[in-house]
């Protein structure tokens, strides 16, 4: 009797140790996988410069692909932050790696929107990620033009308010 169960013991062994090594094994992958989905993201770094005067705030307008960077109620974030010796960094944390585009304005009488003089031309001064500047030429803003790549190697990004 004793060297039948010691045969059952010695046959299920291996299979226990299989499937020891299997759980260990899985263990190690969600881990990894778990990090590396912890990593897809970071903090955007927005450095802006170009502000006459530090009264007032600066206003980021973070879009998405497929949103109508038009509409700053379209924003997929909005950040605000004091101005200072006419530069502004503007930090957004947690934020995943992928395409985005951007839209700064200096809110100078502290409303929360971009002003528009009578010809609907934007009255306080703004500016764009990918270098865009508004005029003639360069036609109104679009996702494809402001986009940028937000990535690991990527985490800042400069625009000029004009």
């Amino acid at each position: 009797m004793i060297n039948d169960m010691q045969h059952r013991l010695h046959k299920t062994r291996p299979k226990i140790v299989y499937l020891v090594k299997l759980g260990s094994t899985f263990a190690i992958l969600l881990f990894c996988w778990n990090a590396s989905a912890a990593d897809a993201s970071s903090t955007l770094s927005l450095r802006v410069s170009g502000f006459a005067h530090d009264r007032g705030h600066a206003i980021a307008n973070l879009f998405r692909e497929g949103d109508d960077v038009l509409k700053p109620d379209a924003a997929y974030r909005r950040v605000q932050a004091d101005i200072h010796d006419g530069l502004v960094t503007i930090n957004i944390p947690d934020l995943a790696y992928g395409s985005y585009a951007v839209s700064v304005f200096h809110d100078e009488n502290g409303n929360g929107t971009l002003d528009h003089n009578i010809f609907r031309f934007p009255a306080e001064p703004l500016g764009f990620s990918n270098h865009f500047s508004l005029g003639l030429l360069s036609g109104m803003p679009s996702f494809e033009k402001l986009k940028f790549q937000f990535s690991a190697d990527a985490v800042a990004i400069e625009i000029s308010i004009k």
